[in-house]
Parts: structure tokens; C-alpha cells; sequence
């Protein structure tokens, strides 16, 4: 159970309001006091961190990693940091999640985003919900071990099936993976070399979920987009942002949006995981 925002595009200095609000959530969540039935405010507490890749220029120059097992909502120095780097991007991508466990401990080694860069280019994957770990390591060929967070294993699945920075792969990667959903497979995913950027996000939950509106509403991933920019983010961050131009994305669905650093532009397509 976390929370999640991507920022792409240009201008992100425009949107510090949607980091602002990413940290408020984390606190305190309304969908998840709702979800859990608690009167109380209920957040995502056990670390968190980003991936920022991006260009002052007109080549990819810039990528950035951070991690750390303090909840970002007391994390001013990490939060700043992350506000200052923006601000120096022409256009780039952001990912960041917080984190309420679910499986494996508090540790910075199980804290998103995750990051594989064994074939030559770089992914980095941060989740919200649970994946069947067992049965991914057993496809992966390598052990179980016992703390380890279910994300890692997601993610070597989709990296271990990628060839390169190729969109198509991705979202053929995804839909293998849904299979070993056990409440939601809800992602942002960066893949990246020197020369392309892509950034796909997911939204898909179990049947037993979309049976339930509190967990609909809690799952569901939102976004703001225009002809330069574009912003997903969990449900929840919406209510402290207040938008009136952000829309649903489609459950089952995938978004992948390829930046072009030569010129700046985007291209967004929409496929189905099922």
C-alpha cells in the first residue's frame, strides 16, 4: 500500500504543487482511512524515494536516484532536494513513491523506486500493491529470500524480458506480468539510455478489487495532461491538489509516454493489459 506520482515533460518546475501534495497524502491518506475502516489518519510511513532523469541541454545529462527508510513527510532535506533538481531540468521525467509495507521490512533495499542496469540501460520501477513473489521467483529461477519487497521481483521480471529501450517490449512485459497480480499491479516505470525515454504507467487491479468501490477509489491512479507535460498520481494526492482538469485513467491499462530529447516532444499511447 503507497502512493505514487510521475511527473514528464517540460515546465515540471510549474507542478512543485504536485510534490507538495504527494507528501500530504503520504501522511495522511483519506482513501486508505476509508479502505481500512480507521477514523484516524492513516499514511505511508516506511521510506520513500525518486528517480529523476532529464536534460539542461538538448541530450540526456541528468539522472538521479535517492532512497531512504525515513518517511518522506519528515524528509524536508530529501523533499527540498528533489524541489531544487526540478528546477534545474529543461524537461525530464519523475517518479516517486512512499511506502507502506506490505512485504518485506523497512529497509532502503526494499524502498522505490527499484533500479536494474545489467543489460546496458536503465529501468526503475516503483509499485503499489502486492505481486505473488513466490511464484515470480520461481519463473525467475532464484530464490525466495525472506526480506525481500515483492516489487524486486516484479521488476527483474520485466527487466529480464526487455531487450532495450523499446516501448512495445514493455507493455508486452506488463501484460506477461499481470498474471501474478495479487491486489494490484499499479507501476511507474522509467526505461532509459542516452538517447530515448520512456515512461509507462500501469492500473490494474484484481477482479476481487474491482468488485470493491473502496478499493477502486483507493487503487485508481489519476492525471493531468496537456501538449507538454504530463502528471499521474495516486488518488489520493488529488485531494490535496484540487484540479479541475485531472481524469481517470482506465482501469487494466497501460500508458506509455516515449520523450524525445532532441526536440522535447511527447508521444502517449494507451494499451490494454488484459
Amino acid at each position: 500500500m503507497c502512493r505514487l506520482i510521475s511527473l514528464i515533460g517540460r515546465d515540471l518546475p510549474s507542478y512543485i504543487e504536485y510534490i507538495d501534495s504527494f507528501v500530504k497524502a503520504s501522511k495522511c491518506d483519506p482513501y486508505l482511512m476509508e479502505l481500512l475502516g480507521r477514523s484516524e489518519c492513516e499514511g505511508h510511513g516506511d521510506g520513500w524515494g525518486y528517480a529523476l532523469v532529464g536534460t539542461r541541454g538538448s541530450e540526456l545529462d541528468t539522472s538521479i536516484h535517492y532512497r531512504t527508510t525515513l518517511p518522506v513527510y519528515y524528509d524536508l532535506t530529501g523533499v527540498n532536494n528533489l524541489k531544487s533538481l526540478i528546477h534545474d531540468i529543461n524537461f525530464g521525467v519523475l517518479i516517486a513513491h512512499s511506502r507502506r509495507l506490505a512485504e518485506g521490512s523497512a529497509r532502503t533495499g526494499n524502498t522505490h523506486p527499484i533500479h536494474y542496469n545489467w543489460k546496458g540501460f536503465d529501468m526503475w520501477i516503483a509499485h503499489n500493491g502486492v505481486m505473488d513473489s513466490n511464484e515470480l521467483s520461481k519463473v525467475l529461477g532464484v530464490p525466495k529470500l525472506p526480506d525481500t519487497t515483492d516489487t524486486y521481483y516484479l521488476g527483474e521480471y520485466l527487466y529480464k524480458h526487455l531487450t532495450g529501450v523499446h516501448a512495445k517490449d514493455l507493455v508486452e512485459a506488463l501484460r506477461r506480468a499481470v498474471k501474478y497480480t495479487k491486489t494490484a499491479m499499479n507501476t511507474l516505470v522509467i526505461l532509459y539510455d542516452d538517447k530515448r525515454l520512456v515512461l509507462s504507467v500501469t492500473s490494474y487491479l484484481t477482479k476481487d478489487r474491482l468488485r470493491n468501490p473502496l478499493a477502486v477509489n483507493y487503487y485508481k491512479i489519476l492525471a493531468r495532461e496537456s501538449s507538454t507535460f504530463y502528471a499521474f498520481f495516486s488518488s489520493s494526492i488529488a485531494r490535496y491538489i484540487h484540479s479541475p482538469d485531472t481524469i481517470e485513467l482506465p482501469l487494466q491499462t497501460a500508458v506509455v509516454i516515449e520523450l524525445y530529447p532532441r526536440t522535447g516532444q511527447l508521444s502517449r499511447n494507451v494499451y490494454n493489459l488484459e
